[in-house]
């Protein structure tokens, strides 16, 4: 009978609380503090090549030869726009004419305006049409496309004065 009476004293089970998330510990907080960190610096990354890339795209949705809209003289000037977004003024600004076809060549693989020196200066200069004007846009678009932005520094020296 002992035995049944001490049974009935005992106390009801007491659990304990749950643990909480909350304080973390300071290796969770590290660690959340790099992620915010990585993903602040990937946003800062994308949103600098994007603003670096914006003077490019716009100039190839501008020169696109599929609408066929440009006309010689403005395609120019337009890879002219392009390249001071790009290139020191000081050193761009003040080309012209085979200087100026020298220093596109110059920062591509294949040449494409020292070729096309008569054509260009014959489009840009007197009231008739030349035959190959979309040609000369397409070059245009090709240089942008591939020179920009530069990957490495070229020889900019290219008419110098």
């Amino acid at each position: 009978m002992q035995e049944s009476s001490n049974l009935l004293n005992l106390s009801d089970l007491h659990l304990p609380e749950v643990p909480s998330w909350l304080p973390l510990s300071w290796g969770w907080w590290a660690s959340l503090l790099a992620i915010v960190v990585v993903l602040v610096s990937i946003a800062l990354i994308v949103r600098a090549k994007k603003k670096r890339m914006a003077p490019k795209k716009t100039a190839l949705r501008l020169l696109n030869p599929a609408l066929g809209h440009q006309t010689p003289s403005s395609a120019i000037e337009l890879v002219r726009q392009a390249a001071l977004c790009y290139y020191p003024r000081e050193q761009v600004a003040h080309l012209t004419g085979p200087d100026w076809y020298a220093f596109l060549d110059s920062q591509v693989d294949t040449p494409l305006f020292m070729k096309n020196e008569e054509t260009w200066q014959k489009a840009l200069y007197q009231k008739q049409k030349v035959e190959n004007a979309q040609e000369l846009v397409a070059d245009c678009y090709q240089w942008v496309n591939t020179a920009l932005p530069p990957q490495k520094r070229r020889n900019l020296s290219v008419g110098k004065h």
